[in-house]
């Protein structure tokens, strides 16, 4: 079926921080070097085990219950110190949340000019497993919310990637069949649920690549 809509994760995506550390410049993987940690540790200790993640994701709990949880879970196999180090710098580097006063606003290289000129031919949408208050900030602080038709946010519609209701859910939204839609996300199991689903999906590493999927699945990004 001919591509009809383009949706696009969020943070990895259209800003920089993919969270999961597979890439060594990634603010995981250089906190983890610095700090002696094991090498993939951070990913799942802070998001993908952990309870206070996975319950702001869906509107639940709060930041501070998550960091709670986050550095039990470092200082477990360090201390303390570290713990404290390590979180107040991952809130720093958070593209969302009370770490966002001040920063100014940062995007991976080539993404705004696309996502503007796919959005005169496509339906254009974001689908992100955000905390509350994302929508907020893509209006008050990145300034790009009016760029897509179509914003959904997981702590809003309390269903996370990679549930397949949530891919049906932007379907739905966006007003086109499940299978004309091509979606971004910078992580593998994310991916796989949406081709479950029947959407095209493509895992982002960056501009180029995602380029080349677009023109692959008859989408031209120029």
């Amino acid at each position: 079926m001919t591509i009809e809509a383009v949706i696009f994760d969020f943070g990895g995506v259209i800003v920089p921080g993919s969270p999961t550390g597979d890439d060594p410049n990634s603010p995981m993987a250089m906190l983890e070097r610095e700090h002696g940690l094991p090498t993939g540790f951070l990913w799942p200790a802070v998001y993908l085990n952990n309870p206070g993640w996975l319950q702001l994701r869906v509107g639940e709990g709060s930041y501070e219950a998550w960091d709670v949880l986050s550095r039990e879970a470092i200082a477990a196999i360090s201390n303390v110190e570290t713990a404290d180090a390590v979180v107040a710098a991952l809130n720093a580097s958070r593209p969302q949340g009370p770490g966002l006063s001040g920063k100014r606003a940062e995007f991976n290289e080539g993404m705004l000019p696309l996502i503007g000129r796919l959005r005169t031919r496509y339906r254009v949408g974001l689908l992100s497993n955000a905390a509350p208050g994302l929508e907020e900030e893509l209006r008050d602080h990145y300034k790009i919310h009016d760029l897509f038709h179509d914003v959904i946010n997981s702590a809003t519609v309390r269903l996370a990637k990679p549930d397949p209701r949530i891919y049906h859910l932007a379907a739905q939204r966006i007003g086109k069949p499940i299978e004309a839609c091509f979606f971004v996300d910078d992580l593998a199991h994310n991916i796989a649920s949406a081709r479950e689903t029947g959407m095209s999906a493509h895992q982002f590493t960056g501009y180029a690549g995602l380029a080349e999927a677009l023109r692959a699945a008859g989408v031209t990004p120029e």
